[in-house]
């Protein structure tokens, strides 16, 4: 079967990462098997094991767009920020269900009766926006937006940062830090790739949340709402689709911070070299104590096959 050497998704951001589950996502939607790996290079980039071209998959891309947008999911009249109070959450979820094609992002949205302190929907973990930013209507303005030859350049070169349109503040370089810069880097303009932005929404259908005791749990996942991690799995062995949805689940342990979790730790360490897995990647997730704007911090590796 050829392979697709999709340079610019890069496996160490979750923004590459996530955009290259979407494009696995898209690859299944053309009517082809389509499975995922990545490189052991020390800048792992995703491998599509598909018999259809890039611009094949681009064009799929660009249809699943659409029909989000026509979905109940990313409706113009749904909340734009999704604080939906515990009716609306129910009615929300219920629409989505009646559009099976479209309707799994909501689960990786909101959970039913998971609420924050106001009563409102508390959202998924991968919900950055904050303040005047409204998810829905920047997630409209991503997928309406997005051309071919976007998504085509984002998934095959390096990342030109060249739009100014939304970001959902996936990307690592979003974390810039006050005190590291010689200016306040709020000021400055924030420029997007909107091809990986698009494929990255198509990804995130990957990561369904949940109600719990704390919370809204959101697979892959850990911590505090304002101080938590993103974990997640980097293989080598093509997997199809049900595959990276196991992976995804059973192999995304945050790093261990006690001597109990450290020994569960390295025991599922020892079941992921026989899944294939070559490392497994994680990010802080922060949101700033002013408007609790959500970042990726810097990857770190927290487990690499010997």
């Amino acid at each position: 079967m050829p392979e697709l050497q999709l340079l610019g998704l890069a496996g160490n951001n979750p923004l590459g990462f996530l955009a290259a589950l979407g494009a696995q996502a898209a690859a299944e939607h053309v009517g082809q098997s389509a499975s995922l790996r990545w490189t052991d290079d020390p800048v792992p980039h995703a491998v599509l094991v598909v018999d259809v071209s890039v611009e094949a998959i681009a064009a799929t891309a660009l249809a699943s767009a659409q029909r989000w947008l026509e979905g109940p999911v990313l409706a113009a009249t749904v909340d734009q920020k999704l604080k939906l109070s515990p009716a609306a959450i129910t009615q929300y979820l219920c629409d989505a269900r009646s559009s099976p094609a479209v309707g799994v992002l909501a689960m990786c949205l909101v959970a039913e009766n998971s609420l924050d302190n106001s009563g409102k929907a508390k959202p998924s973990d991968f919900y950055f926006t904050a303040g005047q930013m409204k998810f829905v209507s920047m997630a409209r303005e991503i997928l309406g937006g997005v051309t071919s030859e976007e998504l085509v350049a984002d998934m095959t070169l390096p990342w030109s940062y060249a739009s100014t349109r939304p970001s959902l503040m996936w990307d690592v370089v979003d974390d810039r830090v006050y005190a590291l810069s010689s200016a306040n880097p709020s000021s400055d303009k924030k420029l997007t790739n909107p091809g990986a932005e698009a494929l990255a929404l198509l990804g995130l259908s990957r990561y369904p949340c949940f109600r719990s005791a704390s919370g809204t749990a959101t697979q892959g996942c850990f911590g505090s709402w304002k101080r938590g991690s993103f974990t997640w799995p980097l293989w080598g062995r093509p997997a199809t689709i049900g595959v990276v949805r196991s992976l995804l689940a059973h192999a995304s342990a945050p790093e261990p911070s006690n001597s109990e979790s450290e020994r569960q730790f390295r025991h599922r360490a020892d079941q992921y070299r026989g899944w294939g897995i070559t490392r497994v990647m994680q990010s802080q997730i922060r949101r700033s104590d002013q408007g609790g704007y959500g970042t990726f911090g810097p990857p770190r590796v927290i487990w690499q096959r010997d």
